[in-house]
């Protein structure tokens, strides 16, 4: 596994998909180091001093492919006080630390892979399901689901990858 890494990264983008769910894209100053389809980094908005310690900071999927070195893309839904956080003062233009990789929930073998994924928590799989070649035909089973249609990001890319197309189970309610 790679040693991880700190460096700044510039915020190109935020995506609101609303209900507090939010994608955001990131250009790191340097190239990324090598990271696997699964593994995570930590983020922190707050200014980050090399001589000293690391700041407050919170975890996230990678959701961008390992072949993109100069790009990196998470998604988060806030759920406390960190994230409100980041809702409240991330924005375009605005520079962030971030250290990477870490984790080890990558998959090893590709020929039979079931997903099972939950709102912003697809993000674990996204960067698998990117680095997937065009003419991939192998058995790839993904339940994933939301609070609202909406909510289901990346539903083009998984689209795109897998010839797959979305059957929306959402249950009618009175």
């Amino acid at each position: 596994m790679a040693t991880p890494q700190k460096l700044r990264c510039l915020v190109n983008k935020i995506t609101d998909h609303g209900d507090h769910v939010y994608t955001v894209d990131l250009a790191p100053e340097r190239p990324l180091p090598r990271f696997k389809p699964g593994q995570f980094l930590h983020l922190t908005l707050d200014d980050y001093d090399p001589s000293g310690f690391w700041p407050e900071s919170r975890v996230f999927s990678i959701a961008s492919s390992p072949a993109q070195r100069d790009y990196l893309k998470i998604a988060y839904s806030v759920r406390g006080r960190y994230t409100a956080r980041m809702e409240n003062e991330l924005n375009p233009g605005q520079w962030v630390w971030v250290k990477l990789p870490y984790g080890d929930f990558v998959i090893r073998d590709a020929n039979n892979v079931a997903l099972l994924a939950g709102g912003a928590g697809m993000t674990a799989f996204i960067a698998f399901i990117d680095g997937l070649p065009n003419e991939f035909h192998n058995n790839i089973f993904l339940a994933y689901g939301a609070r609202k249609p909406e909510l289901l990001l990346y539903r083009d890319l998984i689209d795109a990858k897998t010839g797959a197309k979305f059957k929306d189970l959402t249950p009618e309610t009175t």
